[in-house]
């Protein structure tokens, strides 16, 4: 005749498995939920860079310099530029024209715990596009030659934390989008930068994994 467990040995048996528990449960949901910013990151890539391509080739631009989206000082506007882009080549569910608004949190850190300050209200055209991202987008020659795209990946929902579901793209003249040519690939660089600045340069190199 097999002998019963005693009360003892399930309550040692079920602490064993609640500690087990403890210790993988968020281990598992930390991967799950990289998983997801990382493919939300993808899908707001592709609709910007496909977005940037498809402007070029309608308006025969070999630079972007020379096309609708360039900022001009003396006659345009962020709204007929980066918002018209907007527009025009990208699925605008939600239009925050040029302020944070509701699409995007009311507050963000970065890895290191900083704060991370939101475009100013007229410095670039935001909305939420099809994909679920938060997009803002600060149009090349208003600041400089780069335009800078701020993207939550995940619109207002938390994490709300640059390099986990916000980053920044630049769109440089040749109509490349990416990270900053002088962002090294270095997770010390970004979990330091107020956007997180380096963060999209490592997760390329990692083949869109997020390994830090």
């Amino acid at each position: 005749m097999k002998k019963a467990f005693t009360l003892n040995e399930l309550l040692i048996a079920i602490a064993i498995i609640g500690i087990i528990l403890i210790i993988t449960v968020p281990i598992v949901f930390s991967h799950f939920s990289k998983k997801t910013q990382i493919a939300g990151l993808q899908r707001a890539y592709m609709a910007i860079n496909n977005a940037v391509k498809l402007m070029m080739i309608d308006e025969k631009a070999k630079s972007i310099s020379k096309s609708s989206l360039y900022y001009d000082s003396e006659t345009g506007s962020v709204v007929n530029s980066a918002g018209t882009f907007m527009k025009k080549y990208l699925k605008i569910n939600t239009d925050c024209g040029t302020e944070t608004g509701e699409c995007f949190a009311a507050s963000y850190k970065n890895l290191s715990g900083d704060a991370v300050n939101l475009p100013g209200d007229g410095d670039a055209y935001c909305g939420i596009i099809s994909t679920g991202a938060s997009i803002c987008i600060t149009p090349p020659g208003y600041s400089g030659d780069s335009g800078e795209v701020l993207v939550d990946v995940n619109g207002p929902a938390k994490p709300n934390i640059a390099g986990r579901d916000l980053f920044l793209f630049y769109i440089y003249l040749d109509g490349f989008i990416g990270d900053r040519v002088s962002s090294v690939d270095s997770v010390e660089v970004c979990r330091a930068n107020v956007y997180g600045s380096g963060c999209f340069n490592r997760i390329i190199n990692a083949d869109w994994t997020m390994d830090y």
